[in-house]
């Protein structure tokens, strides 16, 4: 008989804490890997009659992933443009003639 796990251990607080460092860094990739693991857990856990309804959810995860991939892109936009002087990315300033 198997007795319940009621609390974390060590190596389970360091997995999560790599998880959510994954996921801060690496919003994209991160958000994919487990949007793939959640669904192929689900069509392994789930009985197939439910598995038609799940369509909309699928299309819910793609969607927030595209999202999530946008707000990722144009942070790192935003981050290189600061890091870059004005001189480079403005011909016409009071740098250059």
């Amino acid at each position: 008989m198997m007795q319940p796990v009621t609390g974390f251990t060590w190596h389970e607080l360091a997995v999560f804490a790599l998880f959510l460092w994954l996921l801060y860094r690496h919003t994209s990739p991160t958000l994919a890997a487990t949007l793939m693991a959640v669904g192929l857990g689900a069509l392994i856990a789930l009985p197939v009659d439910l598995l038609s309804d799940l369509l909309s959810l699928a299309a819910i995860g793609a969607g927030l992933g595209l999202l999530a991939h946008h707000l990722q892109q144009r942070r790192a936009v935003q981050q290189r443009l600061r890091r870059t002087p004005r001189s480079y990315t403005r011909p016409h300033d009071e740098f250059h003639h």
